[in-house]
């Protein structure tokens, strides 16, 4: 039992110890808290310089626009003959993409004959900006 006592002495020494040095450390910060130098904002203001003031004026703020993106003119030219030739009935069930490059659009994919072909040439070159039409169709029967 004498070792547990021991023990206990030395837990309740190094406790003690513990509890001082927070109190001596709250004691530290609570100077710093207190202390005697006045603040920064209680400092006196510098005496106006005679003569004239003047007013800086400050230009009105620009309004906030969203910057515009960049418009594809080839882009919405190929979409513009994709609608033309999706608003066709005859032409609306075949697999036809367009692509453009400076107003020549190029017709891809297939035609179930050469009249809805040479059809779908006709309908891209009505679209307004189309200056020719390459047309590159397949004719494969049943498409």
């Amino acid at each position: 039992m004498e070792w547990n006592d021991r023990g206990r002495g030395a837990l309740f020494a190094v406790t003690a110890a513990a509890a001082a040095f927070s109190l001596a450390a709250c004691d530290q910060i609570q100077s710093l808290w207190k202390s005697e130098t006045p603040a920064p904002a209680q400092a006196q203001a510098p005496a106006p310089a005679e003569g004239k003031i003047e007013v800086a004026k400050a230009a009105p703020p620009k309004p906030l626009e969203p910057e515009k993106q960049a418009v594809d003119e080839n882009k919405v030219l190929a979409g513009k003959v994709k609608t033309a030739l999706g608003a066709d009935p005859a032409l609306k069930l075949l697999a036809i993409d367009a692509g453009a490059s400076d107003g020549v659009v190029t017709l891809y994919g297939t035609a179930d004959n050469k009249a809805n072909r040479d059809r779908a040439a006709r309908v891209a070159s009505g679209v307004p900006g189309v200056k020719s039409v390459k047309n590159e169709l397949v004719i494969v029967a049943g498409s």
